[in-house]
């Protein structure tokens, strides 16, 4: 118990905490914080993914098992959460919402800072390739099942816009060409790159402080956390031993993709009618269960 405490002390509380400012800020102030969250995953977020992965040489080889384990681990989601709503929901207007819950991760607000506290330095190169990894579903196929667009190419080309996958193509170039920034630019991103994470927990707080909790939806709520929370990670863990993934990457791999349901889906839900109410009741409860959980994982895998 005092090893669980003291992990949840290290990894989860400072993301609560700060959350917790943001969500008490925004409660207060009830600002527009579009600004903020457009600024960081147009500037701040994609500089950091390029320092970082620069800082560490990544090279196309290391791309190889991230991409297979994301492919493995979304598709086995969506193929459980499919059976699990047929038995125990089977109320069509949820569908899409369910799946989106347990299959998209939370793997940058949330996942990125919890790999940073728990595992440091060590564990952020391969936390940056699995956040970047994992929002390839998150910006194709949710937009997809949301909106029902059968159009791989369109999809295809809405990857190609995101800023972060620049950033990660453009680190890919200059390692593979063995290619150096200037000092005077070093420095610039290394500044830049160090507000990223503490920006991303704080628009994660501005944008719960937003959600609505809806206490008649919380049987399929709990089902859809049970999975994102508890299924999720052993079917990674089950991933992991069938790709051989080993080390640091294994640990950074579950943890990160065990992570609550993401937020992005939501937006979604909103614009494309597909009951957003129940996607607010499961992130919230995600996120705030997930500090009883990630302790646990962290402890098995160390």
């Amino acid at each position: 118990m005092i090893t669980l405490f003291t992990i949840f002390l290290k990894t989860v509380l400072p993301i609560f905490v700060i959350i917790a400012i943001a969500f008490i800020y925004n409660r207060v102030k009830d600002i527009d914080f579009r600004f903020v969250t457009d600024i960081t995953l147009t500037i701040f977020a994609p500089i950091f993914v390029f320092h970082s992965l620069l800082s560490y040489k990544i090279n196309l080889i290391s791309l190889y098992k991230p991409m297979i384990f994301m492919i493995l681990l979304v598709s086995l989601l969506i193929i459980i959460s499919l059976i699990i709503f047929k038995f125990f929901i089977n109320d069509a207007k949820y569908k899409i919402p369910f799946i989106l819950s347990v299959s998209m991760i939370n793997v940058g607000n949330f996942g990125l800072p919890l790999i940073s506290f728990a595992y440091g330095n060590k564990g952020v190169f391969f936390s940056i390739i699995y956040f970047v990894v994992f929002n390839i579903p998150l910006s194709t196929l949710a937009i997809m099942l949301s909106s029902n667009e059968k159009n791989f190419l369109l999809a295809f080309k809405d990857v190609l816009k995101i800023p972060l996958i620049h950033a990660f193509l453009l680190a890919i170039i200059f390692s593979e060409f063995n290619l150096r920034l200037p000092e005077f630019l070093d420095k610039s991103f290394g500044i830049l790159s160090n507000a990223a994470i503490p920006l991303l927990i704080f628009i994660l707080g501005l944008q719960l402080s937003k959600i609505k909790f809806t206490s008649k939806l919380l049987k399929p709520a709990f089902l859809s956390v049970f999975l994102r929370l508890v299924i999720s990670p052993l079917v990674a863990i089950c991933i992991t031993i069938f790709l051989n993934i080993e080390g640091i990457e294994k640990q950074v791999a579950i943890v990160q993709t065990s992570a609550p349901s993401a937020l992005l889906p939501l937006m979604y839900a909103i614009r494309f009618n597909r009951s957003p109410e129940f996607l607010s009741t499961t992130i919230l409860l995600s996120t705030i269960l997930s500090g009883l959980t990630l302790p646990i994982l962290i402890s098995y895998l160390t």
